[in-house]
Order: structure tokens, then sequence, then C-alpha cells
């Protein structure tokens, strides 16, 4: 129902002198829903490796942020791989983030987990129900801070996301702030967002910020 909402919304901004209010209102309720199941914590789940091992969450990911990839069809797409690749190497200097992969369906896929059967398992699973392959960020402790949140090929976005993901924000709270801090020129409002761009990505922000926002069923 989301998307049908969008297509009608968006293309009023044409008929608009200014259509920045709009643009962020939109996007508002794309992540207004990061922070369902933010209650959940998913340390006693089981993930079972492409050898067949079985460990918990909380026993791989103990004190990690994790942004967790997940899926039902047998592969990501190139582009979909490309994207969360890159994103692993923007945030490789982050020793306290790690990258993992879930695949919901039977089969056995190299570099991802599975769940095993267990209670926490069988809920999460029901949890993560997905028609697309959707992100979940894991804080440290092993809580649900973002639910199916911001793609790898949502740049800036999903950056800030998963960077506050590490003091334990989660998604709605951090991608809000981010959709307000973005003026009228699309530029960055305060210091704190030009300094953390510039840190992040080694560069200074252009003119006019570009990034995009999608949301998955």
């Amino acid at each position: 129902m989301k998307k049908i909402i969008y297509l009608f919304i968006i293309p009023l901004c044409v008929f608009t002198s200014s259509c920045t209010m709009m643009v962020k209102g939109i996007a508002k309720l794309v992540v207004k829903d990061y922070n369902d199941y933010t209650h959940t914590n998913v340390s006693n789940i089981q993930l079972v490796d492409a050898k067949g091992s079985t460990q918990t969450f909380g026993d791989l990911y103990n004190g990690k942020t994790v942004y967790l990839y997940v899926w039902d069809s047998k592969e990501l797409t190139a582009e979909q791989e490309q994207s969360f690749q890159s994103l692993k190497q923007r945030f490789a200097k982050y020793p306290d983030v790690v990258f993992a992969n879930l695949y919901l369906g039977s089969d056995t896929v190299a570099n991802a987990n599975k769940l095993a059967s267990n209670a926490s398992s069988n809920e999460f699973k029901e949890i993560v129900k997905v028609s697309d392959p959707a992100p979940f960020i894991i804080g440290k402790d092993g809580s649900i801070l973002a639910y199916k949140g911001p793609k790898p090929n949502d740049k800036i976005v999903v950056d800030y996301v998963l960077y506050q993901a590490r003091t334990g924000e989660n998604g709605t709270k951090a991608a809000k702030r981010l959709i307000r801090g973005v003026d009228r020129n699309e530029q960055f409002k305060s210091d704190q967002l030009v300094d953390w761009y510039t840190n992040h990505f080694g560069k200074v922000p252009g003119d006019k910020l570009s990034f995009s926002l999608s949301s998955t069923n």
C-alpha cells in the first residue's frame, strides 16, 4: 500500500514552486516503520552456516552493530550485491560494525546463514517475512534498531542510520534527524551533519545533496 501512495504524491511536486517540504514529508512516511519491533531482541535466535554449524546470534555478534540483509530468493541480484559490497567497504573503518546475510529459503547458500528451528528463530522468521531483500539493523545488545531499514543503495540515509545505530539509536529517530537536517537548498543545516559527512565519506558535501530512500514491503 505504501508504494501506491507514494506514486500519487510524488508527481504533485511538479506543480509546486518548492516541493522540499513535501518530499521531506514523504521521506518521513517511509522511515516511520523502521522502529517496528524495536523491543524485539534476537540474541537467542539460532543461525546455521553453510557448513552446518549452529550458533546463536548473540554468540556470533556480541557487542557488534549488525547490518543483516535478509532475502528469500536463491541469490541477490548483481546490483543488490554490488551496493551491499560498497556499503561494507564504506564501513570497513568501523570495527564495531559487521555485515551478515540471512537466507530464508531451504537451500544452502555460500556466505549466508539460515535460521535453525527453535522457538526464537521461528518467531523471528514470522517477523521478517519479506517479498524483496530487506535489511535489518541489529544493535550491540541484540535489539532490532531498524526493521526493514534503508537499503544498501540508499546512500547517505543508510550510512547515517547505520552509523547512529552504533550508539544504540533506532532507525526512525536517526533518519528523521537526517531528513530534518536538510534545508530547501538541499544542503545540511548543521555543522554536525557536515562534519559527519566529511569524516565518513572523506570529502565535503557538494553544492546539492543527492540521496535516495526506498521502502520494503
